[in-house]
């Protein structure tokens, strides 16, 4: 037998599968890149090496062999997917645990696991999507941002839409916090667009308010500065664009639905619509009751 197997494969490969079989990955993935460099058939032996490099912590190597086991036989299609389960899992069961306990080091394993996911099946939206979520609790947004935007473009996902619009929105409130009420608008505005958000999620229907109170702050602070400004009524009318059709929908958040209707008559007053601006004083006051 042994006669056989080393007929057949390299002396690299029988040595790295060896190594394989009892655990000892580095060693595994060492000598398996050398074998698969004359066995570069072996399905086996690809499927080998990219379990190794994710025990070793080398992901992004995995992915090629992952894909190149699959390509050459049909017989590892199930092994990896069973071995992606067993990571995803984990790296949920870890991320459940660092949510429960408040702990940062939990979600920083919790990312390993769903690095390996993501790596081991990266056509997997539920590993991507995991990636994110503990990217965003290690409070790295920019790079969890970038990884939900890749979910919504394959899948156009609600959930992902509302995880990238937490995200912005947090950003948004800070700027506005900060009175840079330019930049808040244009990050609200981002959210408002997003074309998978749902209109009555909460994200997008505080987003639409914010939009608008930043777009009203922006023209009062060009007004103090120059009251003749032509911009100042181009920031109202903007506001009016998201405020008007806002409130025409059912609004779900009842702490906005007074708001909305109060900064209609700030927009309908400076955008000389007098009888607009009264009526929706009238509504204001009602919704206040």
């Amino acid at each position: 037998g042994l006669l056989y197997l080393t007929g057949c494969t390299s002396a690299e490969s029988t040595t790295g599968k060896l190594a394989f079989n009892q655990k000892d990955y580095q060693k595994a993935e060492t000598e398996l890149k050398k074998g698969l460099v004359i066995d570069k058939n072996d399905a086996e032996g690809w499927y080998m090496l990219g379990y190794s490099q994710i025990e070793n912590g080398h992901f992004d190597d995995a992915k090629e062999s992952f894909a190149n086991a699959k390509r050459l036989s049909g017989e590892f299609g199930d092994k990896i997917t069973n071995y992606w389960i067993e990571k995803y899992n984990a790296g949920a069961k870890t991320f459940s645990e660092a949510v429960k306990n408040k702990d940062a080091s939990g979600y920083s394993s919790a990312l390993k696991y769903f690095m390996a996911a993501a790596n081991i099946l990266p056509d997997s939206i539920k590993g991507v999507e995991g990636l994110g979520r503990a990217y965003f609790a290690l409070g790295q947004k920019d790079k969890a941002l970038e990884i939900f935007q890749t979910v919504i473009e394959k899948t156009n996902s609600s959930d992902a839409a509302i995880r990238i619009a937490a995200i912005l929105f947090e950003e948004g409130s800070n700027l506005l916090q900060a009175k840079k009420n330019d930049d808040a608008a244009a990050t609200f505005l981002k959210i408002i667009n997003i074309p998978s958000l749902p209109k009555n999620d909460q994200y997008y229907e505080i987003s639409s308010y914010n939009y608008g109170l930043a777009k009203v702050k922006a023209a009062e602070e060009l007004r103090a500065a120059d009251e003749n400004n032509p911009k100042i009524k181009e920031h109202y009318l903007d506001a009016l664009k998201v405020i008007e059709p806002l409130s025409q929908t059912s609004i779900s958040n009842k702490d906005i639905k007074p708001r909305v209707w109060d900064l209609l008559v700030v927009l309908y007053g400076n955008t000389g619509q007098p009888d607009k601006a009264t009526d929706a004083y009238k509504k204001a006051e009602e919704l206040k009751k």
